[in-house]
């Protein structure tokens, strides 16, 4: 019986996505690279003039990382929103579930782990045209934070992102990013709009009001109450993955 998992197929899924993605790699590299220098001129336009600082390049990487990653991955089953190019991806000699790893790899692991990557080159690049001028760069290495809570936090972050933008790729065939980020502030708002109502309601119907008015001070308990807040996160992006694979396997040829 044929598997629904082939290291064999994956790898030319893969191979299939580089192959697209040869060309908009190269304008990627030249466009950091033209962006870095453009902000470092920016930048190093105040005192003292000529130094480009390393909290300058830690912002431009954020952004890359945080901004950049939501475009991309708003954009990670555009091959089969319209019915050409879902017939001839769909028809390769994949399963449906390889087809999914692959493009869901792309993004959550792939983009980041790759724009890291062409971020430290773009500075090296970067870095020696700046010091032709006779400028100083400081560059800021993502590869070098070691504290484990900055870690943990910047990846819970991102594939939160990952997850929701993810799904909207497969839920909006046009306008993917623009639609899912207006979506992202209805649902944040009608959120917050429910909590709030369910607090006053809550509020009101006690007795002493001032029972709401507490302080955490154990920090076991604090502890916990982090434990369980991350939790829910890893539940719902999880979810959301789960939801995208639902509606991919339904996606027809």
């Amino acid at each position: 019986m044929e598997t629904k998992f082939n290291l064999k197929r994956i790898s030319y899924l893969l191979k299939y996505e580089l192959v697209l993605l040869k060309q908009p790699l190269l304008l990627g590299i030249l466009g950091v690279v033209a962006f870095i220098l453009a902000i470092s001129a920016m930048a190093s336009s105040i005192e003292p003039r000529g130094l480009v600082r390393v909290d300058t390049m830690k912002t431009i990487y954020t952004l890359i990382f945080s901004f950049g990653g939501a475009i991309i991955t708003s954009f990670s089953f555009h091959r089969v929103s319209t019915k050409g190019g879902a017939m001839n991806y769909l028809s390769l000699p994949a399963s449906r579930e390889e087809k999914f790893l692959v493009i869901f790899l792309s993004t959550a692991l792939a983009y980041p782990l790759g724009v890291s990557i062409l971020f430290v080159a773009g500075q090296l690049l970067a870095k020696a045209g700046w010091m032709m001028t006779g400028g100083e760069f400081q560059m800021y290495n993502p590869f070098a934070i070691t504290d484990a809570n900055t870690i943990k936090y910047a990846t819970l972050s991102y594939l939160s992102m990952h997850g929701f933008y993810f799904l909207g790729s497969i839920l909006f065939k046009k306008y993917s990013f623009l639609k899912s980020t207006v979506a992202f502030f209805v649902i944040s708002f009608l959120t917050w709009l429910v909590l709030f109502i369910v607090f006053v309601l809550i509020a009101g119907s006690l007795e002493n009001p001032d029972m709401l008015s507490f302080q955490i001070n154990d920090e076991v308990m604090l502890q916990k109450v982090g434990y369980i807040g991350q939790l829910i996160v890893v539940v719902f992006f999880v979810g959301l993955w789960g939801l995208s694979f639902l509606k991919f396997k339904k996606k027809e040829v």
